[in-house]
């Protein structure tokens, strides 16, 4: 893995700002002037090395993420940019102990946009200032965002790449979306937390196995998909004693909140529960060791066999509530259609992509011009728009998936 990919890898040799001229990151006035932008990384990284090695995890991420002043808040944010990646790298440096992960994921945040920003903050503020608003289950509030015709158009075809922040947030207000993102709330108990944590996990499971489109063959999104591969880290931070139970609400209601903007952002995609239910897998002898065994040996940057380890993670927590769309047996039948997918994409006819399509991002995008050839072979992107399904080829027509899941109220 790491040697396919070293194309697009970045030498961090040669980017620190030289000694005699050293960030003093510790001033918040250069600290906040270097925010967001990326040619500082190392810098930040050095910055966040030195304070975990100088005060230790916990206080770190206390201070610099959940101690509720200006700067954290600013970067409690960011965690939650670039597709979550900042909080993928925290989850996985809380649940493995590794103290330079946590360095690594406050740098990333740090010197990304911070589009999470604009919706995380007023959602919180409207929930204190309407304490009588009623909380939901997670599925249940991105049905209601699919069923709102303002917000499930609010992206297109035609928007840049980063379609989140560059063409659905705006669109959509953050007026628009308070009132649906509030409605996932946790209160700092441990029952409730353990509860909306669970629908949070099952929801994300669902959505990327129900994110299809009738007539064709079954794909996963890969925006969609962090929702899943970040899911799997939520126990183990929930399960840190040093953390206060506030502290695990609010990251808890943070990671549902960014979900429901992430499928939003990603045109709302009909959720079809009978693909799921219905599914027959090429290799239907296959439990969950040979789906990690082939997640393991397929070629690419490590997308598929985190999925993989998440849905196995997601089917640990047991049955999912009565009127969720899918059943525990049914979490197993999305891993087999991620990995038939993504498998079958590289096979004769298992993509439409075109040579000359494929060549031109190669000379377009340079470095790592392939791994972004290949993630649209064996991905779709932003899956609720018609357009991302070019590539995927037809399947022919089945009856379940003219049955979008029952709405639900």
């Amino acid at each position: 893995m790491w040697e396919s990919a070293i194309p697009y890898q970045t030498p961090l040799q040669g980017q620190l700002t030289p000694a005699s001229t050293k960030l003093d990151l510790k001033d918040p006035v250069i600290f906040d002037q270097y925010l967001g932008k990326g040619e500082y990384y190392a810098d930040f990284l050095r910055f966040f090395e030195d304070e975990v090695t100088e005060k230790g995890v916990p206080s770190v991420i206390k201070e610099y993420i959940l101690k509720g002043d200006e700067r954290a808040d600013d970067i409690f944010c960011r965690m939650y940019a670039d597709l979550v990646h900042p909080m993928i790298h925290l989850g996985c440096a809380i649940e493995f102990h590794q103290p330079s992960l946590v360095a690594e994921a406050l740098a990333e945040a740090c010197v990304h946009e911070n589009w999470p920003k604009h919706f995380l903050l007023p959602t919180e503020e409207y929930v204190r200032s309407n304490k009588e608003l009623p909380s939901k289950p997670l599925y249940q509030i991105i049905d209601s965002l699919h069923n709102d015709p303002e917000i499930a158009s609010g992206v297109k075809d035609t928007d840049p790449f980063n379609k989140i922040p560059d063409g659905f947030l705006k669109r959509v207000t953050t007026e628009q979306l308070m009132p649906y993102l509030s409605q996932f709330q946790v209160r700092p108990e441990p029952e409730d937390l353990q509860r909306k944590m669970t629908d949070m996990m099952h929801t994300c499971a669902y959505m990327i196995g129900a994110a299809q489109r009738p007539g064709k063959r079954e794909a996963i999104d890969f925006v969609l998909l962090h929702c899943a591969t970040l899911s799997v880290f939520y126990p183990a931070i929930l399960a840190q004693d040093w953390l206060s139970n506030h502290d695990k609400s609010r990251l808890l209601e943070a990671k549902a909140r960014v979900d429901a903007v992430i499928y939003a952002g990603c045109g709302s995609p009909t959720l079809y529960h009978t693909r799921i239910v219905d599914y027959v897998p090429r290799h239907p002898a296959d439990g969950w060791a040979e789906l990690f065994h082939r997640s393991i040996v397929y070629n690419d940057e490590g997308h598929v066999v985190k999925l993989i380890r998440a849905l196995f993670s997601i089917e640990q927590l047991g049955e999912t509530e009565p009127g969720f769309p899918i059943g525990k047996r049914d979490v197993i039948k999305i891993a087999h259609i991620a990995m038939d997918s993504v498998e079958r994409a590289f096979e004769a006819g298992g993509s439409k992509l075109s040579e000359e399509v494929a060549e031109a991002v190669i000379k377009r995008v340079g470095n790592g011009g392939e791994v972004v050839k290949n993630n649209m072979t064996r991905w779709v992107f932003y899956g609720g728009l018609e357009k991302a399904w070019d590539y995927v080829p037809d399947s022919e027509l089945l009856a379940s998936e003219a049955q979008p899941v029952t709405k639900v109220t």
